[in-house]
């Protein structure tokens, strides 16, 4: 699990900016909100341009590092990778994770999007290594500890993470922590609903979704998953097609006079809720899961159903940014899970106030006052 979260130069972010997942108060609702003891299913807002993508961008950096995870799609560049105000010349990254006892410190800086230049892991407060890729000074005293003391580092290609060369060149048990790392950083996903099927990590390629609903006979699963999370009330099937440019089966309506072509009638939250049905398929497999704008096209009530849907998955880590004040609600989230980004620093409702929160607080209705506003 990831445990802590810091980054500092990157796009919008000149300070550095902090998520601490350990941050939990001792609330005795929505416990389903916590994932192994630590911060689970979180809601983030925050105005337009305070950040809150940015964020899942500098979350998912490790993807790109460690994994070739993508969809092909390039989400940074680099005009924009370095924030435009700092004088510093690299970004930096810090990924703690706990497994077990122990928590792993994860830690790189780079110059540009693609140019690493300085790598190291902790494990508790020891050093196992650092590596500076411009001097080349390394400190690789604890290598045994990776399984990787006897690794012939004399090809090693020079902008390669260490531990990526180390993954792919040792022999790991399973439960090392190279392993334990690699497993979830590879099966972070992240997307968003304003673009058709965006996504960073997990998997690769492109898929068309209703061609895979049809090809692996989801369509009933499909339908019984957006009539009761939608409340919509449709009965799909398929169709043989023999028009140029029209795949060879579609999706359809039934209704009582003639069927209609789903792709053509469906609104956009139905097309939401069916990149949201592809990727939920997902989610027993998915470690870390930051969804962008996820109810840009939702009803309240919808948005509301989704979040509880995913708080299903007891061992997933979950963010939603949002505009929603709907959902800072008690009876579906938890103060110490809702977090207000503003001017570069991220805290949370239970941080953001002088008050002790209840369980019968409104919290939706102090959002709305701009409790949680307040500059800290």
């Amino acid at each position: 699990m990831l445990a802590k979260f810091s980054v500092e130069n990157y796009r919008s972010f000149n300070k550095k900016l902090i998520i601490d997942f350990e941050n939990i108060r001792d609330y005795k609702y929505n416990l389903d909100c916590l994932t192994n003891g630590l911060l689970g299913k979180m809601l983030i807002y925050g105005k337009n341009a305070s950040g809150k993508s940015n964020l899942g961008l500098a979350l998912f950096d490790i993807v790109e590092v460690l994994t070739d995870k993508k969809n092909g799609m390039r989400f940074n560049d680099d005009l924009t990778f370095l924030n435009a105000d700092s004088d510093k010349k690299v970004a930096s990254f810090e990924y703690i994770f706990k497994k077990d006892d122990h928590y792993i410190i994860y830690t790189y800086e780079k110059s540009t999007f693609d140019t690493l230049s300085y790598e190291s892991m902790k494990i508790d407060d020891l050093l196992v290594y650092s590596y500076d890729f411009k001097s080349k000074k390394k400190q690789f005293d604890h290598l045994d500890i990776l399984n990787a003391d006897n690794l012939n580092f004399d090809y090693f290609e020079n902008n390669l993470p260490i531990l990526r060369y180390i993954a792919y060149n040792t022999s790991q048990k399973e439960d090392s922590i190279v392993r334990f790392i690699m497993d979830f950083v590879s099966h972070m996903l992240w997307f968003r609903n304003v673009n058709r099927n965006e996504y960073i990590g997990y998997t690769t390629g492109s898929e068309d979704l209703e061609e895979w609903i049809i090809n692996n006979n989801e369509i009933k699963s499909f339908e019984t998953f957006i009539n009761k999370i939608g409340d919509v009330h449709l009965n799909l099937g398929v169709a043989n097609v023999d028009v140029p440019g029209m795949p060879n089966k579609i999706l359809i309506e039934k209704h009582k006079n003639k069927p209609l072509i789903f792709s053509r009638v469906s609104s956009n939250g139905t097309k939401a809720l069916e990149l949201f049905f592809y990727w939920g398929k997902q989610l027993p497999n998915v470690s870390f899961l930051f969804v962008d704008e996820f109810d840009a096209y939702y009803h309240q009530e919808l948005a509301i159903n989704i979040i509880k849907y995913v708080k299903k998955f007891p061992n997933l880590q979950a963010i939603f940014t949002t505009h929603n004040s709907s959902l800072a609600s008690n009876s579906v989230t938890r103060p110490d899970c809702c977090f207000m980004l503003n001017n570069g620093k991220l805290t949370s409702f239970a941080d953001s106030t002088q008050r002790e929160l209840r369980e019968g607080h409104n919290i939706e209705k102090m959002l709305r006052a701009g409790e949680f506003n307040a500059e800290s």
